[in-house]
C-alpha cells in the first residue's frame, strides 16, 4: 500500500512489528555504524552546509544588498496565487501526506483540512515577503523585523517549496528512519531543486519533543532543520500557525539570485505534478531520539537561551528593532522575558 494518498479512500497503515533482537557482537557493530552515520550527517548539515548558507545570507545583507520593491504586490511570491487564476499554490505542492489521525493530544482537537493547513503555513511566509514590497520601504523595526533579503528568500521557501504532511512527530520518525523514504526525499530534492518543509497537523505538542525531533532529522539528513511552531520556542525556531520544520537544503539561493538580478518570471515555478514521488510503502519501527540527538538539541537550544533578549534572531539585532522592549528587559533584568523552552542536559542527568 502506498504511504501517500490522493483521496480519503486510502486504508490505514498496518501496525509495524518490532524488529528482531540481534546477537551482542552484531548489536555493537550496528551501534558503531549507526553513530558514524548520525555524526557525519550532523557535521555535514550543521557545520558545513549551514555555514555556507549563513555566508550566502550575510552576502545578501552586505555586498549584494537587496532593496525594497523588487516584487510587485500582485507577484505570486507575495500572494501565493498561481498565474492565470489557477488558485493557491500551497495545496498543489504537498508531495506527501499521511492519513489524518483519529486521536489527538487533546480529545476536543480537530485539525483543519490539509489544504487549509498548507495554505496557512504558506500565507504566513508570504506575509513576510510582502513586507519588502512597498516603496518607500517600511522602516526596519517592529513592523519589518527582517532585512529585505531574508524576506525575499522566504518566497522561494513558501511558493516554490514542497510540503510533506504528517500527523505528529512520532509518526514522522517512522518514515525518516526508513532509508527508502530518505532516499526518495533526496531524489525529490535532487530532481526538483526546491526547499522542503515538514508540516504537522497536531498543534498541541511538547516543545522539548519538538527539539528532539529536529535533532533526529539533522542526524538522518545532511541538512539543517529549523523548527517553527505555535507553542513555546525551541532551537532557532520562530512562530508558525502549525509546526513546520524547514529542511534548509540551499536551493533558495538560486531563486533569490535570479530575483536579485531582476528576473521576476522564472522564479515562479509550476507545482510538482502528482504521483511522481513517494509511491512506495514506507515506514519502519524506530526508537525515539537517542542520547546523541538529545545532546545535540540541548546544545543548540542552550546556545539560543544564552543569547538572552536576542534569542533566535541571528541575522538581525533584536535589541535595535525592539528598542522599547529591550529597555524593559534591562530594567527588570529579564524577569518577564519568555525565551526558549528549557531543555535539560541529558549528560548531566546521566551523571546524577
Amino acid at each position: 500500500m502506498p504511504a501517500s494518498y490522493a483521496s480519503a479512500d486510502v486504508l490505514p497503515r498496518p501496525h509495524l512489528p518490532h524488529p528482531p533482537a540481534l546477537p551482542a557482537p552484531r548489536r555493537k557493530r550496528a551501534w558503531v555504524k549507526e553513530r558514524a552515520f548520525l555524526v557525519q550527517n550532523i557535521v555535514r548539515g550543521n557545520v558545513l552546509h549551514n555555514t555556507g548558507g549563513a555566508l550566502h545570507v550575510m552576502r545578501l545583507l552586505t555586498l549584494h544588498k537587496m532593496p525594497a520593491g523588487l516584487l510587485g504586490p500582485e507577484h505570486p511570491w507575495v500572494t501565493g496565487q498561481m498565474p492565470a487564476g489557477q488558485g493557491a499554490v500551497w495545496p498543489r505542492n504537498v508531495v506527501f501526506r499521511t492519513e489524518p489521525a483519529t486521536e489527538w493530544a487533546q480529545p476536543d482537537y480537530t485539525p483543519e483540512p490539509d489544504d487549509v493547513i498548507a495554505s496557512k503555513v504558506g500565507k504566513f511566509l508570504a506575509t513576510m515577503v510582502g513586507k519588502s514590497v512597498p516603496t518607500p520601504e517600511i522602516p526596519h523595526g517592529t513592523r519589518r523585523r527582517m532585512p529585505h533579503a531574508i524576506n525575499y528568500l522566504h518566497g522561494a521557501v513558501h511558493y516554490n517549496g514542497l510540503t510533506l504532511l504528517f500527523n505528529h512527530f512520532a509518526e514522522a520518525l517512522q518514515y525518516l528512519a526508513d532509508p527508502r523514504f530518505r532516499q526518495e526525499l533526496r531524489r525529490l530534492i535532487r530532481t526538483e531543486h526546491r526547499e522542503v518543509t515538514l508540516v504537522f497537523r497536531e498543534r498541541n505538542y511538547d516543545p522539548t519533543e519538538y527539539a528532539y525531533f529536529s535533532a533526529f532529522v539533522m542526524s538522518h539528513l545532511p541538512w539543517f532543520a529549523n523548527v517553527n511552531g505555535a507553542q513555546r520556542r525551541v532551537m532557532w525556531g520562530n512562530p508558525s500557525p502549525y509546526p513546520a520544520v524547514n529542511i534548509i537544503n540551499g536551493n533558495w539561493v538560486a531563486d533569490t539570485e535570479r530575483l536579485r538580478h531582476g528576473d521576476t518570471r522564472s522564479i515562479v515555478r509550476e507545482p510538482v505534478a502528482p504521483g511522481l514521488y513517494f509511491q512506495g510503502d514506507y515506514g519502519v519501527p524506530t526508537r525515539g531520539a537517542n542520547r546523541l540527538e538529545k545532546t545535540h538539541a540541548f546544545l543548540i537550544n542552550n546556545w539560543v537561551r544564552r543569547r538572552g533578549f536576542r534569542g533566535g534572531l541571528y541575522f538581525v539585532d533584536r535589541r535595535k528593532i525592539e528598542a522599547e522592549r529591550y529597555r524593559q528587559y534591562q530594567a527588570t533584568d529579564g524577569q518577564n522575558f519568555v525565551g526558549n523552552e528549557l531543555i535539560e542536559n541529558p549528560m548531566r542527568r546521566r551523571a546524577k
